[in-house]
């Protein structure tokens, strides 16, 4: 009888982990720690990228994105300069991820940014590997121009949805 309930109930946890349903997490770029992201000539490429991105990894210590699940980004910023085009993505810059692991491949950009005024929007991420150790947001363009992003709340809870 024993035998036949841990059986049983192998089985049921087995069963659960593999329909699992994916899970949605919520980043607002305004609970960053930094407020504001310098963006300028990245010593290890040809394009500028932030000096320091905009950390969350505070809000997923006990749930980390995994593949399959999906990561929405709330952005609502302002530029000290035009910016012809901004280019989010999601990564894991710890030093066990070698400083660049993609949590996700998607690569979202805000296009038209002017001076001063307010850039607001949601972007979707789907996520293919699970952090090692951050989450982070990293800010990127091949424009040859220094930027300063202030970031502001957009309105939502950073976190599992």
């Amino acid at each position: 009888m024993k035998k036949l309930f841990l059986v049983t109930l192998i089985s049921a946890l087995l069963t659960a982990a593999v329909f699992a349903e994916p899970k949605t997490y919520v980043i607002d770029l305004g609970d960053s720690d930094i407020k504001t992201i310098e963006v300028t000539k990245n010593p290890y490429g040809t394009n500028y990228q932030n000096v320091a991105p905009a950390v969350f990894t505070k809000y997923f210590k006990n749930s980390m994105p995994v593949s399959g699940d999906t990561i929405e980004v709330h952005y609502k910023l302002t530029s000290d300069v035009d910016l012809p085009a901004l280019t989010l993505a999601v990564i894991d810059n710890s030093q066990k991820a070698n400083y660049w692991l993609e949590i996700s491949s998607q690569y979202q950009t805000i296009t038209g940014i002017k001076a001063g005024e307010v850039a607001q929007g949601v972007f979707v991420y789907k996520v293919k590997a699970k952090p090692i150790v951050d989450v982070t947001v990293q800010f990127l363009y091949d424009d040859k121009i220094d930027s300063k992003l202030s970031l502001q709340k957009a309105g939502v809870k950073t976190g599992k949805k």
